[in-house]
């Protein structure tokens, strides 16, 4: 081997091509901050390797490579690999050592500190440090991982390994480099969540916990994947995956076993509240098991001893209490209780309907077979039509809108009502002073000063005038936000029927079903209405559909097929249909007329 030759003899760095030998002087050399992947240095092994270095120098060279900045007439070089010799010489009082010259750039660099590491040669890097080194060596391929094991000579399996441990918080990294704890240790703590790692560490350094004993408690906090109701989509890759971790890592808990349980929670909850969401499409009322007590709900059923009967339990899919429960015990999160009714009260007398005690001396009928809820005939009454007990939210808010904005049109039209309404308005915005009331016979007439408004308002002339006073009340009884004022929407809709009724509105004729309405019921409740409502002729729409859409002579399932399909689809149906609604007016509506 040529003797190494001192780099004060060699004037350009271009005449030391690759792999030449040189003696550098140590203040030639730098290390590259965060470059070395080797971040321990054992105190006992350090002070051995010095005092040999004092005694015999530094037997092996040190790599380096020539930085791309400096002055080729005075040349520096980025140590490569042997930190520790370089280290050791400069704590022995050496001024020079020897160095192999390596022309690469930051990639090779990388590849070859690694290969200057390897086990086979020296001590080496701990698998918390190869970790970090394979992080930023990923990072010089572009986020090739084939690429960079490949580099590396790994296996693509000890490279993903390695990335994987990078979960593992620094504190627990560290504990790892520094040999406080075991690689097994690190490799359970990096599935954790980072919030309760540290902790854990703490523990297992205090209690001197094994590596078994920590796996066996881990194994007690996960909770398993095949539980979740959830999409489990992401979890394939996740790192708190137990089954990720078992086929990369030497000690991970069973398979199939997440040990991020805050993750595991907000997941289950927002798949719950997704699963409610679609269960209101079909039911009023959707509650958690954890909403409402047990003995405030009953099974909602037509028939056996606590059923409602056919024809009432149709009507009750109409109503705000037709409600599904949704389970959110632990292992039985997701399973749906449905149909329920949570109004007792309305339930047992729905109940003692059905089942009416027989007459004294009379024999009770012989039991025949129920009829189908969903038959389309009409059922044979001994008492009151049924009818669902209170209309779900939606419905009622939609029949309120609808009330007003009749009421808006009517009161529009007719001079009468539209003082009326302003007088009204005048009244209450004085503060009802019932002593005005007296004097002047009026139910209402009132007004307070308003020294700005009145001069403008004075100003216009009759038309003009005419047209305020309309939009003016328009507003009032339409379109004034109330949504947030429950007390004076009520106020309203009362006022509205009360027009609708002194003008002798015909509600039949004034209404139409639009998608609105549609939407504001489930999917439930359309079936009911669309069995019940009828055209000019007398024809419901379930046997006007049944016979317009029937697929041959003895088809008799063409409403049975648009009722099972999707509820948008329904109600597209239904605002395409060329069915004749001008004779139907739906129950929710006709019971606010017959107050």
């Amino acid at each position: 081997m040529n003797a190494p030759v001192l780099i004060e003899n060699v004037p350009r760095i271009s005449t030391l091509g690759d792999g030449a030998l040189a003696r550098l002087p140590l203040d030639c050399i730098a290390v590259q901050d965060g470059f070395n992947p080797r971040r321990f240095f054992e105190d006992t092994e350090f002070a051995a390797l010095v005092e040999s270095v004092r005694r015999q120098g530094v037997l092996q060279a040190v790599w380096v490579r020539p930085q791309a900045d400096c002055d080729p007439d005075a040349p520096r070089f980025w140590l490569i690999a042997g930190e520790r010799r370089w280290r050791a010489a400069r704590a022995a009082g050496l001024t020079t050592l020897p160095a192999l010259i390596r022309h690469v750039d930051q990639r090779q660099a990388l590849a070859l500190a690694d290969l200057e590491n390897n086990p086979a040669l020296r001590i080496g890097l701990s698998v918390a440090e190869e970790a970090r080194f394979a992080q930023r060596f990923v990072a010089e391929c572009d986020g090739d991982r084939e690429e960079a094991a490949r580099l590396l000579g790994w296996t693509r399996s000890k490279l993903d390994a390695r990335l994987l441990l990078l979960h593992a918080t620094p504190a627990v990294l560290d504990a790892l480099i520094q040999r406080q704890i075991k690689t097994g240790h690190a490799e359970l703590l990096a599935g954790l969540p980072a919030a309760t790692q540290d902790g854990t560490l703490a523990k297992i350094l205090s209690d001197r916990i094994a590596v078994a004993d920590l796996k066996a408690r881990i194994k007690g906090f996960a909770l398993e994947l095949s539980t979740a109701v959830f999409d489990k989509t992401d979890c394939t890759t996740c790192p708190h995956n137990s089954s990720v971790q078992g086929a990369l890592f030497g000690e991970a808990v069973e398979d199939g076993r997440c040990q991020n349980r805050a993750c595991f929670h907000q997941k289950t909850q927002a798949a719950l509240q997704a699963r409610r969401d679609a269960l209101a499409q079909d039911y009023p009322t959707a509650f958690l098991d954890t909403e409402r007590p047990a003995e405030t709900y009953t099974s909602l059923t037509p028939t056996g001893p606590q059923g409602v009967g056919n024809a009432q339990f149709a009507a009750c899919q109409s109503c705000r209490h037709f409600s599904a429960m949704l389970s959110s015990q632990p292992g039985r999160e997701g399973l749906v209780q449905a149909p329920l009714c949570v109004n007792l009260a309305c339930h047992r007398e729905k109940v003692a309907a059905a089942h009416p005690p027989a007459s004294p001396g009379v024999s009770a009928p012989t039991a025949t077979a129920p009829r189908p809820a969903s038959d389309p005939s009409p059922a044979v009454l001994t008492g009151p039509a049924p009818r669902p007990e209170t209309a779900p939210k939606k419905v009622a808010a939609w029949v309120d809108d609808w009330l007003r904005r009749q009421a808006a049109e009517t009161v529009a039209g007719n001079p009468d009502l539209l003082r009326a309404w302003l007088l009204a308005a005048l009244y209450r915005d004085a503060g009802q002073p019932e002593a005005l009331l007296t004097a002047h016979g009026l139910d209402a007439l009132a007004t307070r000063s308003r020294a700005t408004l009145i001069p403008a308002l004075a100003a216009l002339n009759p038309a003009q005038k005419q047209d305020l006073l309309i939009a003016l009340t328009r507003y009032q009884i339409q379109d004034r936000p109330l949504e947030t004022d429950r007390p004076a929407l009520e106020e309203t809709v009362r006022a509205a029927e009360a027009s609708l009724t002194t003008a002798h509105l015909d509600p039949v004729a004034a209404f139409t079903p639009d998608v609105v309405f549609w939407q504001a019921h489930t999917k439930a409740g359309i079936e009911s209405l669309l069995r019940q409502a009828k055209n000019p002729q007398g024809e419901t729409f379930a046997a006007w559909y049944a016979r317009e859409h029937r697929e041959s002579a003895t088809d008799a399932k063409a409403f049975e097929r648009l009722i099972k399909g999707k509820t948008a689809g329904l109600i597209a149906a239904l605002d395409a249909t060329s069915f004749d609604f001008s004779a139907w007016l739906p129950p929710v509506i006709a019971q606010r007329f017959s107050r």
